[in-house]
């Protein structure tokens, strides 16, 4: 899977297949099978369905034919439908079979005159279902909405969620990360090791940083960049020079070729302080370029924060970025912090990699703290290329994945940007997010490093749904008022 420029997400193709016990008719479960199939398409989802007899699953023959058509067929996921009892020993060797994810759900009773002839008692089969499913070992492959027993409108909206569950899925399995570091000194808690990455299904393509700077030194000195000049004063009116363009656009180049030619979902780079003493630039406003087109570039070489910026991408079809969780917030920023406990707003800043159409008057600078390293006098050159101003107000969804040993572990936090001027310098919004305060301190330190991921949506839900099919076990997020159980999705139902 290869995205090009401009595409945020995946596409997926997903099956639905009915079972019944031979105890029951045959003919409701056809009956709600049709009800469902309806309402999903009320919702715009088009659905891979057997032909044949295997459309309803009886037998282990059934089971084998819908499992040999959906994986013809080329579906990434496939829905079994319980549209009565279901026969649990069927049900299993098909999730067996199948070999993919696969989401359970069961068919509600619909009406009081139909608990007679038409009962299809679907709430007791789940529980042989899934049972019989965990005794085979094969949970791990198998979603379970919240609604485990719908009618056809939940139903459907319980496939649409797990529609965007394996765009996540989907995406992050198929995706190459591409590695230009290594990592910079000062940063020594942005490391990564391959196997906990491998462990999401991703390919990994180390490079060295030297790669990417010859490759821009080629073109500053062959291409002809004009095209790629004039793009970048379109977005932005303030890049200071032609002769600063065209280092900016060679750059810009080399990410490109080597997103091609590799076939990158997205890159890490080593930036602090060789970028800026080799190619005589920061790369910020190029990341942001690119990120703005669905090829997310991460910091100080940081691999677990690109591979979170790819997940709240194909989560939300939608720009990401990568920020620090950098300041706390005084009191008396803003009249309007009244409105919220002080303890749970963040200051959330990076140098300037934010899609511009994120940002309140976005403007090009220089990088003040590398500034003062690497510039203390004279005129800023080789530290300019930052995008500054406001992240505008939105909601947003902060989350990290962070090795421990061949595994993962992640934290996912909802909130919001708040319509405040952070007054510093940088690319910088003023977040709250409830919880903060306690989740800091009891998960974040001693875990997680001050990177973070950052989507503009509310997506949570969809997040850690993915990241449990995934088979990331341990995901924290902040304490909510009411109790959960173990392993409950903490984030609003949406179905």
């Amino acid at each position: 899977m290869y995205l090009p420029l401009g595409t945020f997400t995946p596409d997926v193709n997903i099956a639905l297949v009915s079972a019944s016990r031979n105890c029951f008719p045959r003919e409701l479960s056809e009956k709600r099978t049709e009800k469902l199939l309806s309402a999903s398409q009320k919702l715009g989802m088009s659905l891979f369905v057997p032909e044949g007899d295997c459309r309803i699953i009886e037998t282990k023959e059934h089971a084998l034919k819908a499992a040999r058509q959906i994986q013809a067929a080329g579906c990434d996921a496939t829905v079994l439908f319980l549209g009565n009892f279901s026969p649990e020993i069927e049900d299993a060797f098909f999730v067996k079979q199948l070999g993919g994810p696969v989401a359970v759900i069961a068919a509600a009773e619909e009406s009081a005159s139909s608990l007679v002839a038409d009962r299809g008692d679907a709430l007791c089969g789940m529980l042989s279902a899934i049972l019989a499913i965990k005794k085979r070992n094969l949970l791990k492959n198998v979603f379970i909405p919240r609604g485990a027993v719908v009618m056809a409108d939940e139903g459907a909206q319980a496939i649409e969620h797990f529609f965007r569950i394996m765009k996540v899925v989907k995406g992050i399995r198929n995706a190459t990360l591409g590695l230009f570091g290594p990592r910079p000194r000062d940063f020594e808690t942005c490391n990564y090791n391959l196997a906990s990455l491998a462990f999401l299904g991703v390919e990994i393509e180390e490079l060295g940083f030297f790669d990417l700077a010859n490759s821009a030194r080629s073109s500053m000195a062959e291409d002809d960049l004009t095209e790629i000049i004039a793009s970048m004063k379109s977005d932005i009116s303030s890049i200071p020079s032609d002769d600063f363009a065209k280092r900016l656009a060679a750059y810009e180049k080399a990410v490109i070729t080597f997103r091609d030619d590799l076939r990158l979902s997205g890159m890490t780079t080593q930036c602090w302080t060789e970028q800026e003493e080799v190619l005589k630039h920061v790369p910020c406003y190029i990341n942001a370029r690119m990120a703005a087109r669905g090829f997310p570039i991460a910091c100080e070489n940081d691999a677990h924060s690109l591979a979170a910026e790819l997940l709240g991408q194909y989560a939300t079809d939608q720009s990401v970025t990568i920020l620090d969780l950098n300041h706390s917030i005084p009191a008396d920023l803003d009249a309007d912090l009244a409105d919220y406990p002080l303890q749970d707003v963040v200051g959330l800043f990076h140098c300037g990699n934010t899609d511009p159409r994120r940002l309140k008057d976005p403007s090009m600078k220089y990088q003040l703290i590398m500034n003062r390293l690497m510039e203390p006098e004279g005129e800023p050159d080789i530290t300019r290329g930052t995008i500054e101003g406001q992240i505008a107000a939105s909601p947003i969804t902060v989350l990290q994945v962070h090795g421990i040993g061949d595994a993962l572990q992640a934290y996912i936090m909802e909130g919001e940007f708040l319509d405040l001027d952070p007054k510093t310098f940088g690319c910088t919004g003023t977040a709250y997010i409830p919880g903060f305060r306690r989740f800091y301190r009891h998960v974040l330190l001693g875990r997680f490093h001050h990177h973070a991921a950052l989507a503009f949506a509310h997506c949570g839900d969809i997040l850690y749904d993915a990241l449990k099919l995934l088979g990331v076990e341990t995901i924290f997020t902040p304490l909510t008022e009411k109790p959960l159980y173990p392993g409950e999705n903490p984030f609003v139902d949406i179905y």
